[in-house]
């Protein structure tokens, strides 16, 4: 009986997934209800168990009285003396109950509370369990497909995954095994309700820890994650040793690493991109795969200029890349193409430039004057055919005095712009004229004499002026690199090190990766 009662309490254990302590008190507290069911609810019933040999006694602890009161709790002095000889008033005496005298209805009383109570610490330790798996990835069969959610079975407990937590492109199969991220878990009367999600950034980012060794070494560290799921994603990663390039650590030899997790995510694409300090620099990157001429920040937007052919690159389908790409960075972006952003600096020049300054006809400067077209703001911004309305003059004539107006503030807006780059033009041009000057010397001394054809030698020097090699390095530059405003050295750095963050799917349609 005994033995029995051992391999009882083991097997319990075992399929409750609790510790054997654990039912021997619960069988303790269960057997206690019983007694107090069947005996009384005054009775003091006192339960030993032992797990390793399955001994079980039962006793009620009862005070000697001269004179019983209450037979619940006391007994008289000559029951006590047949227990025990020397036994005196005041004393506490043991009664031993045996297990068939506790009856029947205490026994399933008993059964009841164990169960009742097993099942209770099951669901608490489940949900203890899975409270610290939180933001994990776990893996399960799926077992139901419904319209709703989809139960996924982990083995002692079921979770949900709900619709808006899968991926539009995946494939469910009944019977086949997923893996997803512990989203919430919740507790309720009948155990812990687990929400698992797929779409959630935490699961991109778990499936590339564990994919790249770097990043669980911490070597490469990843800054920030913005994800479209089922789309596209990007990822901002940094290494603060110099010697490891963090892309190419999450890209993997031939794609091999970043494919596995694009494979997990059913297809969606994924950029990688290196984070920088520098707002930038970062924004710059994180607009890949297009191209950024200009980062210029004003207030909490960041207006970012790219090439006209460049424009829907940089937006992306549905507006996708610039939404990621301001996730990713933290900050308002607004998007602009190179001709949109001259024509706004230009109408913000043109505020303060009057017509007389623009060299008009004075009959179409009192003409505008008589109604109140005072500068160039109020001529470009008013529609050639109000104009015309109101001023007589043939809409053809208005525009053209537009055309004029606008290429003349284009041409001012470039002076200025060649004033202030002119002393780093110099700074660069500075050794070439050194082995120039001893040419430049023979040409000035020889003109004086007769002017003949055999004077080759003056045309000479006009074609070696450096003033036409000077604009051939602009115009290379800010065809192949973003120019900023500031930080030269982390430009140039920048744009090599992540090639316009290169997107690392094959299936991006612009794969522009760089080596």
């Amino acid at each position: 009986m005994n033995k029995e009662i051992a391999n009882l309490i083991t097997q319990i254990a075992r399929i409750r997934n609790v510790d054997t302590t654990y039912v021997c008190e619960t069988l303790k507290l269960s057997i206690v209800a019983g007694l107090k069911r069947r005996f009384g609810t005054d009775v003091q019933p006192e339960v030993m168990i032992d797990a390793e040999t399955g001994d079980l006694t039962v006793h009620l602890l009862k005070t000697v009285a001269a004179e019983v009161k209450n037979e619940a709790l006391e007994i008289s002095r000559s029951d006590a003396a047949k227990l025990k000889k020397d036994a005196q008033v005041g004393d506490e005496i043991k009664i031993e109950i045996p297990p068939t005298e506790i009856g029947r209805i205490a026994i399933r009383k008993a059964s009841e509370e164990l169960v009742l109570k097993l099942r209770e610490a099951e669901r608490t330790k489940l949900y203890d369990e899975y409270v610290k798996k939180r933001g994990e990835i776990i893996t399960g069969t799926i077992q139901k497909i419904g319209r709703d959610e989809i139960i996924i079975n982990l083995g002692l407990v079921e979770a949900s995954l709900p619709t808006v937590e899968q991926l539009k492109t995946d494939h469910y199969r009944q019977g086949a095994p997923i893996k997803a991220l512990v989203h919430r878990v919740e507790k309720t009367p009948i155990g812990p309700r687990i929400v698992l999600s797929r779409t959630h950034p935490d699961f991109l980012r778990k499936l590339l820890a564990k994919e790249i060794p770097e990043i669980r070494q911490g070597t490469v560290e990843i800054r920030g994650v913005a994800r479209a799921s089922s789309f596209r994603s990007k990822v901002a990663v940094h290494s603060s040793d110099e010697r490891i390039d963090p892309v190419g650590a999450c890209v993997g030899y031939r794609k091999s690493r970043i494919e596995n997790v694009i494979k997990e995510l059913s297809g969606e694409k994924i950029d990688i991109v290196q984070w920088s300090k520098d707002p930038v620099v970062f924004i710059s990157r994180a607009l890949g795969p297009a191209k950024v001429k200009q980062v210029i920040q004003e207030g909490e937007t960041h207006i970012v200029v790219v090439p006209d052919a460049e424009f829907s690159i940089a937006i992306g389908k549905k507006g996708q890349n610039v939404w990621l790409a301001s996730l990713l960075v933290g900050a308002k972006l607004e998007v602009l193409k190179e001709t949109d952003f001259e024509n706004r600096a230009i109408m913000s020049k043109a505020t303060n430039v009057y017509l007389t300054e623009l060299g008009l006809d004075a009959e179409l400067l009192t003409l505008f004057h008589d109604h109140q077209i005072l500068n160039a703001f109020d001529l470009l911004s008013i529609p050639a055919r109000d104009i015309a309305a109101t001023t007589g003059l043939p809409t053809e004539k208005i525009e053209e005095i537009k055309q004029v107006v606008s290429n003349k503030l284009k041409l001012g807006e470039e002076a200025e712009a060649e004033v202030e780059t002119a002393p780093a033009k110099a700074t660069a041009e500075a050794p070439a004229p050194e082995s120039a000057e001893e040419p430049a010397v023979e040409p000035e001394a020889q003109p004086a004499e007769p002017v003949a054809e055999p004077e080759a030698p003056a045309a000479e020097p006009a074609a070696e002026e450096p003033a036409v090699e000077a604009p051939e390095p602009q115009s290379g530059n800010s065809g192949t690199l973003p120019s900023f405003p500031a930080g030269d050295g982390q430009e140039a750095t920048g744009d090599t090190e992540t090639g316009v963050a290169s997107p690392v799917s094959p299936e991006d349609p612009q794969p522009e990766v760089s080596a």
